[in-house]
């Protein structure tokens, strides 16, 4: 993998999206058919959110200030439980203690993903001991990141996602195993 890689702010190839929250007292914006992400909702180490605690209506998107993410794009955790991070599987909304991530020009979000696994995990070894306990726009400003080119950003994000591809099914087959394996454990003793 020959091509060049540039040297960029973080801020320069991710779009942030900001988040928000209805207002608990209108029973109408809450409940409906539009999942709404929280931190508690993709802070399990799993690369994908499939699906929220919590929903909302048209009517909660509407008369708030979250938006809603498209498939792909990724969800970083900003205040309280810091760099959590997931793609997402299907359209979802989110509070405003998260930002949603999408990918400029030049960058490809599956990419992003592990980029931005890797700079987190970074900015809590750099900071330990010290308070990391926001991500703001303003840290995006001072991130640089070496962005290789789309071919190869797609080269790689098809390795690293193969790799939790298996992981996943890895972790599915040991959960179905164990099931089995309490369902014959009370067959035999209970």
């Amino acid at each position: 993998m020959g091509d060049e890689w540039s040297n960029q702010r973080l801020a320069d190839v991710v779009e942030l999206i900001g988040g928000g929250t209805p207002k608990r007292n209108h029973s109408d914006y809450w409940g409906g058919d539009i999942p709404w992400l929280s931190v508690r909702d993709f802070n399990n180490d799993n690369r994908y959110v499939y699906s929220t605690e919590e929903t909302i209506t048209e009517e909660g998107v509407k008369n708030s200030s979250t938006k809603i993410l498209s498939p792909g794009q990724i969800i970083i955790s900003a205040r309280g439980t810091v760099g959590a991070l997931a793609q997402l599987v299907r359209p979802m909304a989110f509070n405003q203690s998260c930002y949603g991530i999408n990918a400029k020009d030049g960058a490809f979000n599956d990419y992003l993903f592990y980029l931005l696994k890797h700079t987190v995990a970074n900015l809590q070894r750099i900071t330990h001991g010290a308070v990391f306990d926001t991500i703001t726009r303003e840290t995006f400003q001072h991130v640089e990141i070496a962005l290789p080119s789309l071919p190869e950003q797609r080269a790689i994000a098809h390795i690293l996602g193969s790799l939790d591809d298996k992981i996943e099914l890895n972790r599915q087959m040991a959960q179905t195993l164990e099931s089995i394996a309490r369902a014959i454990f009370k067959s035999w003793f209970v």
